[in-house]
């Protein structure tokens, strides 16, 4: 498994244009200086931070694992995430 930085561009366009979002509003919402980072990014020709990449992952509603490797987590394992923390947040609620 490694990193395809024009994967990472391809999806990263795909979920971009799905939600309607122009490279320019993107890089706003980024407080980027211009679109041209998006694009190279979008071609594969330059990579992002990780405070960039969970920004994206925020303002697209995605996951950084999906932006990243193109994978989510499987229904079960946000089932089972979600429980725990349903768990956790009623012993807090408990101790009160």
């Amino acid at each position: 498994m490694y990193f395809d930085a024009k994967e990472f561009g391809k999806r990263l366009h795909d979920v971009r244009t799905s939600r309607g979002i122009t490279q320019e509003e993107l890089a706003v919402c980024l407080g980027l200086a211009s679109k041209q980072h998006v694009s190279c990014m979008e071609n594969g020709e330059r990579s992002c931070s990780i405070d960039l990449l969970i920004e994206l992952s925020c303002i697209l509603h995605v996951s950084t694992d999906y932006i990243l490797m193109g994978s989510e987590p499987s229904k079960e394992e946000v089932k089972n995430d979600l429980l725990s923390i349903i768990s956790e947040l009623s012993m807090i609620a408990k101790k009160i």
